[in-house]
């Protein structure tokens, strides 16, 4: 068994005069690739900005040593978790539809759907607005203005789809995460040593995102069902 199996050019595995690549193989070797790519990025960064390259590389809590904990951030963490299974079953569903030719819509839908989390997701695994608020005047405004245009987007865009899905959860969900957002942008937990406003802030961050989640994720599903979704074809090589 080889992890990187050859054919030969009739598509048959072992030796052959013209040797290449298997398309798990070729899949393999562009991912190690994109990694060391990302690795040589990490590495020029700790040089330009005299960071230490171990701070760009281990874990948050490690840095922090004997002053870091396992359940810091532990809501965050999962949030953070629960938006990258979301955009990954959206993409991955959008993929499997633009297979066929009676559901574009449908995939294009998923497709933004994915990439709309992604952003999400970066944004609170990098405390982006965060940042921009103290880089940049009137920055976190800005984003926050963005991911609401990016909403109207989707909404008006995908109006059909979502009105065959059902309009509740996702907006429930927006009106969830605007909560949050308008929490966070009045800086109640600044004013105040209550817990109640980090409730509120996070706490109706943590349920919409979940709401977000639960709504795409059985939206993928329902549309790939109602599509009959082609299955891609393997190799024929799997050794």
């Amino acid at each position: 068994m080889s992890f990187f199996p050859l054919r030969g050019s009739r598509g048959e595995s072992g030796p052959a005069t013209n040797r290449r690549l298997t398309p798990a193989a070729m899949t393999a070797w562009i991912v190690v690739a994109a990694c060391c790519a990302a690795a040589a990025v990490v590495a020029v960064l700790a040089l330009q900005t005299r960071i230490p390259f171990s701070d760009l590389t281990r874990d948050p809590l490690a840095i922090m040593g004997k002053k870091g904990a396992p359940h810091l951030g532990l809501l965050s963490n999962l949030g953070a978790l629960v938006w990258c299974t979301t955009a990954a079953v959206c993409a991955f569903s959008a993929l499997r539809l633009a297979l066929g030719r009676e559901a574009r819509r449908q995939s294009v839908f998923l497709f933004v759907a994915a990439a709309f989390t992604s952003l999400l997701l970066f944004d609170d695994l990098f405390m982006l607005h965060e940042n921009l608020r103290l880089r940049v005047a009137w920055g976190e405004l800005a984003l926050f203005a963005v991911y609401g245009g990016c909403t109207l987007y989707y909404g008006f865009a995908f109006r059909g789809v979502l009105r065959q899905l059902g309009f509740f959860a996702p907006l429930l969900a927006v009106c969830l995460l605007a909560t949050s957002v308008a929490v966070d942008v009045s800086k109640l937990t600044a004013t105040t040593s209550a817990v109640w406003p980090w409730v509120l802030e996070d706490g109706s961050k943590f349920v919409g995102l979940v709401v977000w989640a639960a709504f795409h994720i059985r939206a993928a599903w329902i549309l790939e069902a109602a599509a009959g979704a082609p299955a891609p074809q393997p190799s024929r090589q799997l050794q």
